[in-house]
């Protein structure tokens, strides 16, 4: 059976904070030690490897992964400043931590994987990988994590602007570039629960002409003039803005459609050329394509991160919440509030997370690289 409990303690001695942290975590677990344990930090100056070290002494466990993030949570508790560590503890489940260092290691995390477990991974297995944003291709990495299903499978990049500190460690060692993660083989599968943080407010529209990621034509229509359409005044004349806000709905199923109902990702608008009347996505479009536009705000997301959470139905005994660092603060205005969220659709169970680069979840079938996105992962 498992028992979990987590913690988030700010100190600006590494070890103090996750020392403490972690004790208060294998306190509420019940049991003398643990079993596997996930430790965020946040802080430029926090030495993440002696963090790491502490929680392992204390809990008693090698199965411990670490990555450095934006901001830290723990129930309803969330530090965007630091210095802070957030544990979160388990107990009675095998857990296995691993790491991928060097180039190519996002290619090499399947294998790696399935030599340590010493087989495939099944359906009841979550696989959760904190990837070097700098040092690891996240593309490469969430199709790389395709290749482990059935097991669930989920992503985050640690935080950028940490300079030489180390941003991962897997057990007590850092690991510098590439990647770690903690392997978890639970009695049935974990649940993921997806909130992109907007909501599609155009009817659909087909993408006529491309090159490459710039999109030339919507419906036969110059594509900037569309998006300006969309976006409305003020926004239309500070495309900079409007590119926080307006963004493309793509398609996620085998049809390719983007009507209510179907899998959709998405993406932002990352270049503009008004002499072409063109704008270009954070990923390449072919011609028949089918998107809508999507608009993101705090209302919207609020609503969208109530709504994905009351999907996931059945007992909680823990939840991993990874969420990007555009939101938190900077998106609801209100520092604590979207951990409190997600603490309150859990209760009782505990929760921590981090806020990261980037996000990989499971998606109509597939690990889908995210922006923007908040993961629930919980734990049967």
């Amino acid at each position: 059976m498992l028992r979990s409990g987590s913690a988030l303690v700010g100190n600006p001695d590494a070890s103090i904070a996750a020392a403490q942290a972690a004790a208060q975590a294998l306190a509420a677990t019940g049991a003398e030690r643990a079993t596997a344990a996930l430790v965020f930090a946040v802080g430029a100056d926090l030495d993440l490897e002696r963090a790491a070290a502490a929680a392992c002494e204390v809990l008693g466990t090698r199965a411990v992964a670490s990555a450095r993030g934006h901001g830290v949570l723990a129930g309803s508790c969330e530090d965007e400043n630091g210095p802070a560590v957030a544990v979160l503890a388990l107990a009675g489940v095998p857990g296995l931590a691993f790491r991928v260092a060097g180039p190519g290691a996002e290619d090499a995390i399947g294998s790696e994987v399935e030599a340590q477990l010493g087989r495939s991974p099944t359906e009841t297995d979550l696989v959760v990988a904190f990837a070097d944003p700098l040092g690891c291709d996240a593309t490469r990495l969430s199709a790389a994590l395709a290749d482990l299903q059935p097991a669930t499978v989920a992503g985050v990049g640690a935080a950028l602007g940490a300079g030489d500190r180390p941003l991962l460690a897997c057990a007590d060692r850092a690991v510098r570039g590439g990647l770690c993660g903690l392997v978890l083989s639970l009695d049935a599968p974990a649940r993921v629960a997806v909130s992109q943080g907007c909501r599609p407010i155009t009817d659909p529209i087909a993408v006529t002409r491309v090159e490459g990621n710039w999109v030339l034509e919507l419906d036969g229509k110059p594509a900037l003039d569309v998006y300006r359409e969309v976006a409305r005044e003020p926004l239309a004349a500070d495309l900079r803005l409007a590119a926080e806000r307006v963004l493309a709905a793509l398609p996620r199923s085998a049809r390719h459609r983007a009507d209510s109902g179907a899998a959709w990702v998405a993406r932002r608008v990352v270049g503009f050329a008004p002499a072409r009347r063109a704008f270009a996505l954070a990923e390449s479009l072919r011609v028949g394509t089918v998107l809508r536009f999507a608009l993101r705000d705090a209302d919207l997301a609020r609503e969208d991160l109530v709504l994905a959470l009351a999907g996931v139905a059945g007992p909680v005994s823990a939840g991993l919440y990874l969420s990007s660092s555009a939101r938190g603060r900077a998106l609801f205005r209100h520092s604590g509030l979207e951990s409190a969220i997600v603490a309150r659709a859990l209760a009782p169970a505990p929760i921590a997370g981090l806020f990261g680069s980037f996000e990989i979840a499971p998606l109509a079938g597939s690990p889908e690289l995210l922006a923007h996105a908040g993961i629930l992962i919980a734990l049967p």
